[in-house]
């Protein structure tokens, strides 16, 4: 479109860019929010803590553990869904002739 035809259709245009931005906006921060493994890594540095205080018995890190990593998991899942790079690196499965 050439400018003259932006000015002149720019108050029928103006709300659908302002919902397209907005929406572009929303996305970027749901995708940030699903693919942020931070908190999730803090949530396990502290229940390490809380072993090693003595707060919490083996049984209940076990447990506790284990919740944690499967967020981790869904978290990595996510970044694969989108295409991001995952700390792990790339899962390559050895074939059977092939030494591991």
């Amino acid at each position: 479109m050439g400018l003259l035809t932006n000015i002149l259709l720019a108050p029928f245009l103006s709300p659908v860019w302002g919902t397209r931005w907005t929406l572009e906006q929303v996305d970027r921060v749901v995708r940030d929010e699903l693919t942020d493994d931070t908190p999730v890594k803090e949530d396990l540095m502290a229940l390490q803590m809380q072993l090693e205080m003595g707060e919490i018995d083996d049984d209940e890190y076990v447990r506790r553990e284990a919740e944690i990593m499967k967020r981790l998991r869904e978290v990595r899942e996510w970044r694969e869904k989108f295409g991001m790079s995952t700390s792990g690196g790339p899962v390559r499965i050895a074939e059977s002739g092939e030494p591991e």
